[in-house]
């Protein structure tokens, strides 16, 4: 690390000068069945010095690339588990470089009998651009895929929102499909974080990717390797914090000839609970309201995926994936409001939701020659349907009580399709095309009975997005480039209906373009440039735009807003990177329209609901290094700072907040004898900004053991997250003459014991992996407003 950073202090920009080299070796690598093969090692040996060795890895769709190669004869050297290592013909190098046809590797299954692995993955990887978490080699992961988000570098869950840096707008990836991350209290509290491989990251997606998601894009990728042969895991878990839970969970993959089948299930039951207490102009004493709020709830999640692949002939694979998600969901809140006048009031509200979504995938991939050509298309549908019915009492200190029935009902269908188009031109210059048709229809009901909220409420919205793009990417003048261009088109529609009369409706149409563009430069050895540009769009989700309420209690509700615009963003980024992975990340970001949660007041009430702002510039540095110090410490830490400015009207006056908070972060695993990992996590967020909210600095660690037993086919761990439950967010919001501070906390501290045992086979690598284009669309809907 020493020479590192005097490397970087003596770099000048002479560096830049430095002579072009004459080209590039690029090529992919496939299985039997003509599948790509990603996580290879891939070696590049001059055949008149065999020990001046390259050494690169395989994309997710089996390319290699090794640019800046000088001239001369090479061969090419493949290796993965599971199958034998492969070589190339001697080639010859240059200055136009080398598109070398796909290598195969043969499955090697009758080598591996016998064979222990005694490697494993880094937990923080750099690589393509992506910071890279393996979370299924993390012992403090959490419970919940909500938890194992707070694993990536610099990410804050705060008020139930995710950001990065600062900066919200972030969307959701599932399997390397885009989706807009909002319905976080209804899925990602309750999934479960054992069904995820790993998390990437990516602060500059390309033009393939849906322009949305202004902050940058969050992948998840579950657990769903396809191997050959016959295997499977099978685990249990069990959990206290305050209240107990517990889950299970089966996975499974058999490929026999040219037909894979894969699959999982899950089930697990969680008591949880999240406290809130609020006090309204606590300077004020004849304005004063003070609210204290206790949501224990009890959900019941089953979760199930199954899917298959079957190869039409070496170059064809068709393949069909069906999953779904059932949540059932039983809480008693308990709530208290003291008003300025002295008046108390106690309200319970019971409540049962119920939430059923499935969705199914029709896929096809060709591969039109061995030069790269590629043709893919995706078919999806998908429905939701949520039913939540809640009896609400209010007992007031100065009056009768007072009974109200709360009713909701969501149903949303979505439909969506994509056609992908990949042309190698020649060595150095690669051409992707592509297009993407994409359609919801939300319909919502609320019936609220008895006091003086009562009213009946009906939501109807649909959204139409059309998309293409273009893509090319090469080197030329020893720099690598990307460059992009997406276009969307938008159209949706709303109708509000109150007490069956006073509709309001709403229509949008509007089309953008969206450039991308990434430029590389090696300056010397194995220090490098990167400088990136992009233009995005976050929508607003389909209940920010609901004006239907949310009951908390007579004085304090939720409401969308139908006259929510996108927001728009200008995001550019400088890299230093160390090994192509990026060492220091300067970031500058501007967003018109920003999307924030304000709180307003009609008469008595008060409520949250989602408006534009005028901008937001944020400025953000991070560092990141790795941890190994000793030879059995491996791990990661960091930090990032970042300053962001809010420009808005408040009460048609101009305001202006602007803070700058740092976020430290770090894990670190200790490996002991006897197959004993000690793991150590967390971070720590100074006081900063998040749209007008000001929060105070807060924290968590969490620590954890995990045992192999039984030749490595079982694994026992035992971990405890937010040790000293310091997880508390406290803030102030100082908005329209309302002057409102909070305190919320939520079951963060839970101990967790879990086992899993690995059935059958365990040795053989995966083989194609799939994943829908419509959850792009289904992250964009939310059940419960935020």
């Amino acid at each position: 690390m020493k020479a590192l950073f005097t490397l970087c202090l003596t770099a000048t920009p002479a560096f830049l000068s430095l002579a072009q080299t004459p080209g590039t070796v690029a090529g992919r690598l496939v299985d039997e069945q003509q599948q790509p093969l990603p996580f290879a090692t891939v070696l590049l040996r001059p055949l008149q010095d065999t020990t001046q060795v390259t050494v690169a890895e395989s994309g997710a769709d089996g390319s290699y690339r090794f640019p800046l190669v000088a001239g001369g004869r090479y061969r090419i050297t493949a290796s993965l588990l599971g199958y034998y290592t492969q070589r190339t013909a001697p080639f010859e190098v240059g200055r136009a470089g080398v598109q070398l046809s796909p290598l195969t590797l043969v499955s090697a299954a009758q080598q591996l009998k016998g064979v222990e692995v005694v490697g494993q993955k880094p937990l923080l990887e750099m690589r393509g651009g992506k910071v890279i978490v393996n979370v299924a080699g993390s012992v403090t992961a959490g419970a919940t895929a909500l938890e194992a988000l707070q694993q990536v570098p610099g990410l804050l869950v705060l008020n139930d929102r995710v950001s990065i840096a600062g900066r919200q707008g972030v969307v959701i990836f599932i399997d390397g499909r885009t989706t807009r991350y909002t319905d976080v209290v209804n899925v990602l509290k309750d999934f479960p974080s054992s069904n995820i491989e790993r998390i990437e990251v990516m602060s500059q997606p390309d033009a393939s990717f849906d322009a949305a998601g202004n902050a940058g894009i969050i992948n998840i990728i579950l657990k769903k390797d396809v191997d050959l042969g016959t295997s499977g895991t099978v685990s249990a878990n069990v959990g206290y914090g305050r209240f107990g839970k517990a889950g299970t969970a089966l996975d499974f993959n058999h490929r026999r000839g040219k037909l894979n089948v894969f699959g999982s299930y899950g089930l697990a039951r969680r008591k949880t609970y999240e406290q809130l207490n609020t006090v309204r102009n606590p300077d004020a004493p004849g304005l004063r309201y003070e609210q204290r709020s206790f949501q224990p709830r009890t959900a019941t999640v089953n979760t199930f995926r199954l899917g298959a692949d079957y190869y039409l002939s070496k170059r064809q694979t068709l393949g069909v994936l069906v999953n779904g998600y059932t949540n059932l969901t039983r809480a008693e809140a308990e709530n208290s409001v003291t008003t300025p006048d002295g008046t108390a009031v106690d309200t319970r509200n019971r409540t049962r939701r119920r939430t059923d979504t499935y969705a199914a995938n029709l896929n096809y991939r060709l591969q039109l020659d061995t030069l790269g050509r590629e043709l893919s298309a995706d078919a999806d549908y998908s429905r939701y349907a949520s039913g939540s019915f809640g009896q609400v009492q209010n007992d007031f200190s100065n009056g009768p009580a007072e009974n109200l029935r709360n009713d909701q009902r969501v149903a949303i269908g979505l439909r969506s399709g994509r056609l992908d188009y990949r042309w190698p031109l020649r060595p150095t210059l690669k051409l992707q095309l592509g297009a993407k048709t994409s359609k919801a229809d939300i319909r919502t009901h609320l019936d609220l009975a008895g006091g003086s909220n009562a009213r009946q409420e009906a939501f109807h919205f649909e959204e139409t997005i059309q998309a293409g793009y273009v893509q090319a990417e090469g080197e030329h003048l020893g720099f690598r480039w990307q460059a992009g261009l997406r276009g969307e088109w938008t159209d949706n529609r709303g109708q509000f209906t109150k007490n069956n009369a006073n509709d309001v409706r709403f229509t949008r149409h509007y089309g953008q373009l969206f450039p991308t563009l990434s430029v590389d430069r090696v300056l010397h050895k194995a220090v490098g440039l990167n400088a990136a540009y992009s233009r995005r769009i976050d929508r607003p989700s389909y209940q920010d735009l609901n004006p239907n309420i949310v009951y908390l209690d007579p004085y304090t509700q939720q409401r969308g807003n139908p006259s929510l615009l996108p927001e728009f963003a200008h995001n550019y980024k400088l890299a230093l990177t160390y090994d192509q992975q990026p060492f220091i990340v300067l970031d500058y970001s501007r967003t018109n329209g920003i999307i924030s949660l304000v709180t307003e007041t009609e008469g008595a009430q008060i409520y949250s609901i989602p408006r534009n702002l005028d901008h937001q510039n944020s400025y953000s540095a991070s560092l990141n290094v790795p941890l190994s110090f000793v030879k059995q410490l491996t791990g990661y830490a960091g930090v990032s700072v970042a300053r962001n400015e809010y420009v808005y009207l408040d009460e048609n006056r101009p305001a202006r907040q602007a803070r700058t908070a740092a976020t430290f972060y770090g894990q670190a695993n200790v490996q002991l004898p006897h197959q004993w990992k000690l793991e150590a996590s967390g971070f720590y967020q100074t006081a900063g900004l998040d749209g007008i909210l000001r929060y105070r600095a807060f924290g968590n660690l969490n620590v954890g053991g995990q045992k192999n037993m039984l030749d490595g086919r079982a694994t026992l761990r035992l971990t405890v997250n937010d040790v000293l439950f310091t997880n508390q967010q406290r803030g102030r919001v100082d908005f329209q003459q309302n002057d409102v501070r909070f305190v919320s906390y939520r079951e963060s501290r839970q101990a967790r014991i879990s086992f899993s045992y690995k059935l059958g086979n365990q040795k053989l690598k995966a083989a194609r992996k799939r994943a829908t284009s419509l959850e792009e669309e289904r992250g964009r809907v939310k059940t419960d407003k935020e």
